[in-house]
């Protein structure tokens, strides 16, 4: 590395992004000094920290999958904010247990350690659509976290995405308060969304959670399922089916998975292949599965080779979608053209979960993606024949 810098530690981390920000906390941020930072933030764009945590505000109002590269340098890392579309630098101390976090409003949570000390911090984006609601939950914009010793180095200047045709957010004065003591359920919360910047109380915040959730799920909340990631949207698309799947024995659920697989590989014609029509016996049989199946990197590679050909030493270009994508309130998993087998052969995957409950539930959802703007085709099938 240029002048001996090099780069000692990195691991990715996968976050629940929403309400347009995220907080890095290094083990001494006060939770209750998120409302300031969030304001401090608001009217000098994109972040603000106190030394403890900061915060980033992120062009998109969610992202439900997003991956952050989290790097330790010995010292300024290479310069290469032209590869990025927002980037901020604050200082941050880190307690003697690296116990530094990063997390989101309500349900983000990553564990972040980081040796302890005290350190310059570089936080880069890209890969956004635009400001507020990106299109989707997983819009697919990545994120990295580079820090390297506090040296008392001046901080870089931030970097703001300049969205073509939009510019950038106009920065938002923090709201004057009175010492007057409130109510918690009243105090103010800022809210970044598809309309804009808002300012809320906990109360109405709160409020407006339980009524997306209820939305997202067709309903309350379905208790044995809240864990289960993909479970809300097959509630919000076929309620009494899942609500049937909650309450099925394991034999059901085994049987069920199989089910929703063959669908699936039927579908995406490769239920036929020699190699695949013995995995799905053994699904049937609860038999451990065949080769290349024990080992699912490898199944992709034999399909990837069977349906582009040989991928000479590349790594697998294997591409799910391919075209663009017609999700819609009505049906949420038509995503217009995919690679049908790729997702086929995932839904074998999921089908073997050790636990029963998501082989069912991941499976089900995977099969529907395959069926995209015929899910409703396969929903009637496995409705007809499970319940």
């Amino acid at each position: 590395m240029t002048n001996g810098v090099s780069r000692i530690a990195e691991h990715t981390v996968e976050l629940m992004m929403d309400y347009g920000q995220f907080y890095l906390n290094g083990g001494f941020g006060d939770p209750d000094s998120e409302l300031a930072l969030l304001e401090q933030a608001q009217a000098a764009q994109p972040c603000a920290g106190d030394g403890a945590m900061l915060v980033i505000l992120s062009p998109h109002q969610n992202n439900f999958e997003m991956s952050i590269a989290v790097q330790v340098w010995t010292g300024r890392p290479p310069h290469d904010r032209d590869q990025w579309q927002q980037v901020c630098e604050v200082r941050l101390r880190v307690d003697s247990d690296g116990a530094s976090s990063i997390s989101s409003p309500t349900d983000g949570w990553a564990d972040c350690p980081v040796p302890p000390g005290d350190y310059l911090i570089e936080v880069s984006g890209r890969g956004f659509v635009n400001y507020g609601w990106p299109g989707s939950t997983t819009p697919g914009d990545i994120w990295r976290i580079r820090l390297w010793p506090d040296d008392g180095g001046d901080l870089l200047p931030h970097q703001q995405w300049d969205m073509p045709g939009y510019g950038v957010p106009e920065n938002v004065p923090i709201p004057e308060r009175t010492d007057t003591e409130e109510d918690p359920e009243s105090q103010w919360v800022a809210v970044m969304d598809s309309e804009g910047t808002r300012y809320l109380t906990v109360g109405e915040l709160a409020a407006e959670r339980v009524a997306a959730e209820r939305a997202q799920w067709g309903g309350d909340p379905i208790p044995e399922l809240r864990e289960y990631f993909s479970a809300p949207e097959l509630a919000g698309f076929d309620r009494p089916l899942v609500e049937a799947i909650a309450a099925m024995d394991e034999p059901t659920l085994r049987r069920l998975a199989h089910r929703c697989a063959v669908k699936a590989c039927e579908l995406a014609e490769i239920a036929e292949r020699p190699w695949v029509a013995p995995a799905l016996v053994a699904l049937r049989e609860g038999w451990s599965l065949p080769a290349p199946f024990d080992d699912m990197p490898t199944a992709f590679d034999r399909l990837q080779e069977e349906e582009f050909g040989a991928a000479e030493d590349e790594p697998r270009q294997l591409v799910a979608t391919i075209g663009p994508s017609t999700r819609s309130a009505s049906n949420p998993f038509d995503n217009g053209p995919i690679h049908r087998p790729f997702f086929a052969l995932g839904a074998i995957e999921h089908a073997t979960d050790p636990d029963p409950l998501a082989a069912a539930i991941e499976t089900l959802h995977t099969a529907a993606v395959t069926f995209g703007a015929d899910a409703r085709v396969l929903f009637a099938e496995i409705g007809d024949e499970f319940c």
